[in-house]
Formats: C-alpha cells, structure tokens, sequence
C-alpha cells in the first residue's frame, strides 16, 4: 500500500512533462559551457528547479479537476488514487524543499526558483489562472519554460563567455510554438468549463500557423548562435508545422507538438548520457505504471 501510494505521488508529478525543463536547463548548461561539464552547482539547481516544477503540476492538478476529467488527462484525482488535501500537501512539500535547496544556490538561481513558484500559482490558482486566459496562458508557459528555466542555470549571467539571453530567446518563442499545439486537445473541456484559451478563440490552422510564424525568428536566433543541433530541430519543427496546418489532423498535430520535444531531450542526451538513460528508464517505467494501475498506453507519439 505504501509502495503504491509512493509510486502514485511520483508519477501524478508527471515526470515526461518535466522533459522540457530538464532538456532546456540541459542544453542551456552544455552551451555555456562549450561542453559537457556539469558540477555540483548545477545539479543542486536543477534540483530545485525540479522540485518547484513538480510543485506546479500537482496544484495544477487540482484546480483543473473538472476539465482534466472532461479531457481525460491524468485521473490521480479523478479515481480517488490521491485525495485533494493529499495533492495540496505534497505541492507544499515539494515547493518548500525545492526552495530551501535554491537558497545554497546562487542568487540569481534563487530568484529564478522563486519566479517559477510565483507563475506556477499565477497559471493555476483563482482568481489569476492565467492558464485559462488566451495571453496569459502562452507568455506564463513561454517565459516559464523558456526565461526563467534558463536563468536557473549557473553562469547563465556571467558576461564571460557565450551569451545566454538570445539562447533564451530562442526557447521562449520554441515553447510558445509548441503551447498553441498543446492547447488543442484541450478545447473541449476546456470550452465546457468556462475557460477562454487561445483555442476556443481560434481555429486549428490559425494555432499551427501562429506557432510557424513564432519559428521564424526562433531560427534567426539560433542561426546567429551558429548552433548546428538547433538549427537543425527548429527546421524539422518548421517542417512539421507546416504539415500540420496542411493537414490538421489530430494525429499530425499532435506528432508536431511532440517530436521537437523529443529531439531536445535527445541533444540534452548527447550533452549528458546519464540524462539519456534516466530518460530510457523513466519512459519503461512509465509506460508500465500506466498499463497497470490505467489500464491505458502512455506516453505515445500520437
């Protein structure tokens, strides 16, 4: 029983959501860092970052319950595997370890792990819930993912070196790309809850199409970065994008929204190969979690 619950706590943070921001924290290090060098600061970092990421998910959880269940996402709360006041606690435990570990960090690491905590309430918690306003939604998960998640990193200020701000730049419009795709699947329960997304104001080829055009200078930047690895995804994203406004379809869609994810968690892969087996790891044990205790096959590409 305690096992169970151990394993329902790890896996309702929903550790594959976490990809992004242990990718961007990844390849963010590695450039500024011409290499793959990962020290003890960095890890105790991301741990932070981790930990108040994790902290979003779980109150997120709970304040989407309705359209999370019109949607048919997660189910922790739904099936009665964790109990709201159980999810609230585990929010407050995480967010608290994860800012007492930012505190032996650098400063501006700190504050960025403060940031995160603050937009993470601001997304989900009334009467802000910028997650069911149109902008509020994009720029929270853009400058969240893309902005603050970067600026965790150490040395990310250092004025030695190569310049952080345009690779988080990058990252900033490659998220909110991404986002107009992910708010898709969504629109039903979203639509039926009240809440007024970007999707329920515009059509499946308007997101597609707003996302290419978020591409566009996204490749600007990291073509003047003379970064070959994310050159080289941000044309295949384009490619991508492309075909699903020709196609909007909610399988082409969806393989648009996720295979650019994949292809960063892979380079952050070949920064650090440690990351990629954890990666393997966590991709098997999820997939058998959710078989046994769902009954249902995830993650999928589709």
């Amino acid at each position: 029983m305690i096992v169970r619950k151990t394993l329902d706590f790890i896996f309702a943070a929903r550790p594959l959501l976490l990809l992004p921001t242990w990718s961007i924290f990844l390849i963010t290090r590695a450039f500024l860092t011409d290499g793959n060098h990962f020290n003890a600061a960095s890890f105790q970092s991301l741990v932070a970052v981790t930990l108040v990421s994790v902290g979003t998910y779980y109150i997120n959880q709970v304040f989407d319950f309705q359209s999370d269940l019109i949607n048919k996402k997660g189910g922790f709360l739904q099936r009665g595997f964790i109990r709201e006041g159980e999810m609230l606690g585990a929010y407050g435990a995480v967010t608290v370890v994860g800012l007492a570990v930012a505190l032996f960090c650098s400063p501006a690491t700190l504050l960025a792990v403060i940031l995160l905590v603050l937009l993470g309430l601001a997304y989900s918690v009334p009467p802000v819930k910028l997650k069911d306003r149109p902008i509020g939604g994009l720029l929270t998960n853009a400058i969240g993912y893309g902005l603050v998640v970067p600026a965790a990193v150490p040395g990310f200020f250092d004025p030695i070196g190569r310049p952080g701000l345009p690779l988080a730049g990058y990252f900033f419009l490659t998220v909110a790309a991404v986002y107009l795709l992910t708010i898709i699947p969504d629109r039903r329960g979203d639509a039926e809850t009240g809440k007024i997304t970007l999707a329920a104001r515009m059509n499946d080829r308007q997101l597609v199409f707003s996302g290419l055009m978020l591409l566009s200078p996204a490749l600007v930047i990291v073509w003047w970065l003379r970064h070959d690895f994310l050159i080289y995804i941000n044309l295949l994203a384009m490619a991508l994008f492309v075909l699903a406004w020709v196609y909007p379809v909610r399988r082409v869609v969806h393989f648009a929204c996720k295979f650019p994810i994949l292809l960063l968690t892979f380079l952050a892969g070949y920064y650090y190969p440690v990351f990629f087996l954890f990666i393997l790891v966590l991709l098997l044990s999820t997939r058998i979690y959710y078989s046994y205790r769902f009954g249902n096959t995830y993650p999928r590409l589709d």
